[in-house]
Formats: C-alpha cells, structure tokens, sequence
C-alpha cells in the first residue's frame, strides 16, 4: 500500500511526542510520495520515524496518527483495532444499541460507528480512511451496513457525500423501551447514544413532574421521563419531522405526552412571560459553536436558552442542561450557567456533572473528545 512522507519543521517534535493524533499541514516542513497514499509516515527533521497514521491531502488535519515510534500502521493494525474496539463493549441491561467505534477515544481517529440491532451506522472522516473502507467492512462483520456520508469533515476531505448502504430504519431497545431510529433523515447517526445514562436518570427524577423537554428531537428525554411516571410531559422542537417520530417514540413505549412544534428560545420566553412552571425542565440543544471562531455567539445562546429555562423551573425543581459543543470547555460552560443563573434572579446548585456514556471513551491525548457537558442543577 503506497505510504506518503511528512517531515516535520524544526521544533515540532513535541507534536508527536504529546500523542495527539492530529498533526496539521503548517507543521510539516516537506513532503514526498504519492498524493493519494492512504498512509502517512511523520518523520522528525532527523528523518527518525516517529508516527504513522491515516493521510490526508486536501484537510488542514494532514495526518492522523494511530502509532508512534517504531510501530508502524497498515490495513491489519486498522482491522486489529475495529475488532478490539467492538469487543471492549459491554451492553447494558435490555439494550441493543451502542456506540461501537469512538474515533480518538479507541485510537481510530475518523472513525465512528454505532449500532442499532443490526445496522451499524459508519461516518468516515478521513481522506485516506476512506481508501481503506473495505478493511473497515470486514472488520465490522454488521449484518446491514450504512455509511452516512454528510459529515461536515467529508466536504473539507474532498469525499462523496451522498450516502450508501442499507437505508431501512432499525428499531432499538434500550434500558426496555423502545425507539424507531431513522439514520438517513435523522442528525448525527440517527439517535443520541451518548445521552443513554443521563435519559435514565431523567426517568428517576420524573415520579409526578411537570416535564418541559426542549430541543426533544426525537423524543428520547420526553419518553424516559414519561415511562418515570411524569405527570405531564412536553417535547418542544422546531422540526415536524423530528416531533412525528417523537409521537411515534411515545406511541411505542405506550406512554402520552404533548408535541410542540417550535423554536424553544421562543417558546421558554412566551412561557416565562405566562409564568409557567414546570418541575423538571430538560435543555439539549444542538451544538451552537462548530468552530472556535463560534464559541462567543454560541455562549450568549446557551446563556440565553438556560436563562429562560431557569425562570420556567418551580422552586425546588430541577433543570438539566447540557453543550455538545466541542470547543467550548466545561470551564466556560459552567460560567455561562453561573450568569444565567444571576440574571434569572434564581439560587441554583449543581448536584451534579453529567457526560456521555462508557461506549464514549475519550482519549488522554486528546481531550477535546469530551464534547458532550452537562448539569443537573437544582433551582430556588
């Protein structure tokens, strides 16, 4: 297999050595080899080989590396991986769906995969991974196979981005209820797997709750926090399509609930303006900043959204909030809770931080991997 050579400008050695998989194309000094080489090699000025990995001759992200020093990286390293992966998991209890592959979390950067019954779900981000795909097929072994192809990353990447494979929906079970997952109409790879623990601990704090779920999609939260024993609950989103599927969600679990259709920044004001309360208010909007360029204007949404959130919560009831914004850090977003707070004229406490699932491992190296950030926070 053809293999690319980056060397590295003097003093960025350290790149490599702090393992981060990413090294960007302002840090390579010279390169030689077939532009359309799956593989790369990084090598130091010395010409010592410190890296190889997965190449990529269009994206600012010139290579991903998957070993370091002498190890080197080919189609049995990458099958080895997928493999390892998929047999680290363990489902829980009465579930058949999971993230299998979590990119830098499994040390297979650009890869995802999740399962739902027997469709595996596959985003490829990178260039050369994509020239490998068959490795990946066969490594996955998936009874139906799709391959969601409108990844942002796939346009900078310079790859197709229509989709291919089996497009039937699946239906999932998880935690005993029931979900119908569309991938082709649905974001990210049709279901929010990573909300899975934290959809569960909705159904506990739900028993006789007033429930607002905003930016519900699919009706995951909503149909948790019903099957709890929520006394009323309300899926807020802009998308009719997403609230027919909620419907359906909750008409599969055998559970009622109330759908609105409509932006939620319009609905918690007109709500707060009614001086509705409900006890448990559930906030889980998309990501608001998809480059650090965004993360200014995505601050002042979430302070937004949570400010009016806050007023809709009755004293002592609770709100759960989260930012899958990768490049805002937890830092950051627990500020922007603090200011939200303050200006809603409420007492707050975080009782607890909330995250994504085990299936989401999140790499040392590469700790920008933990997107998903949240808070369950008690109002007064």
């Amino acid at each position: 297999m053809d293999v690319k050579r980056l060397t590295l400008k003097q003093g960025k050695e350290r790149l490599a050595a702090n393992r981060h998989p990413w090294i960007f194309a302002g840090a390579i000094g010279h390169e030689s080899g077939p532009d359309d080489a799956p593989i790369a090699e990084l090598f130091d000025p010395r010409g010592t080989r410190i890296a190889s990995g997965l190449h990529s001759p269009h994206s600012q992200i010139r290579m991903r590396a998957l070993t370091f020093g002498a190890e080197e990286f080919g189609p049995d390293t990458l099958r080895t991986r997928i493999r390892a992966a998929i047999a680290r998991r363990v489902f829980p209890h009465d579930t058949n769906a999971m993230r299998l592959i979590h990119s830098e979390g499994d040390d297979l950067s650009g890869l995802v995969v999740d399962r739902y019954d027997d469709l595996y779900v596959v985003e490829i981000a990178n260039w050369g991974l994509e020239q490998m795909k068959d490795v990946v097929v066969d490594a996955l072994q998936a009874p139906r196979i799709y391959f969601k192809n409108d990844i942002p990353a796939r346009k900078l990447e310079r790859l197709p981005t229509e989709p291919a494979g089996d497009e039937a929906p699946a239906y999932i079970r998880e935690n005993g209820l029931r979900f119908l997952v569309e991938p082709v109409a649905g974001q990210k790879t049709g279901f929010f797997l990573d909300q899975r623990e934290n959809r569960q601990l909705a159904r506990t704090l739900s028993p006789g709750r007033r429930v607002l779920n905003l930016f519900s999609y699919t009706g995951g939260f909503g149909v948790y926090a019903a099957a709890g024993g929520a006394r009323e609950v309300e899926n807020v989103d802009v998308s009719e399509a997403a609230i027919a599927l909620a419907r359906t969600n909750h008409e599969l679990n055998e559970v009622a609930g109330v759908f609105t259709v409509g932006d939620a920044f319009s609905v918690v004001r007109q709500r707060a303006s009614a001086n509705e309360k409900y006890e448990l208010v559930i906030c889980d909007p998309p990501a608001f900043a998809k480059s650090r360029g965004e993360v200014e204007r995505a601050a002042r949404g979430y302070k937004d959204i949570n400010l009016y959130a806050m007023k809709l919560v009755a004293p002592g009831g609770l709100l759960i909030t989260f930012s899958c914004s990768g490049h805002m850090d937890l830092d950051l977003f627990q500020k922007v809770i603090f200011s939200a707070a303050l200006d809603a004229g409420r007492r707050a406490s975080f009782v607890r931080r909330l995250g994504a699932g085990p299936d989401h491992p999140v790499s040392l190296f590469a700790p920008e991997g933990e997107y998903l950030k949240g808070f369950l926070i008690e109002v007064r």
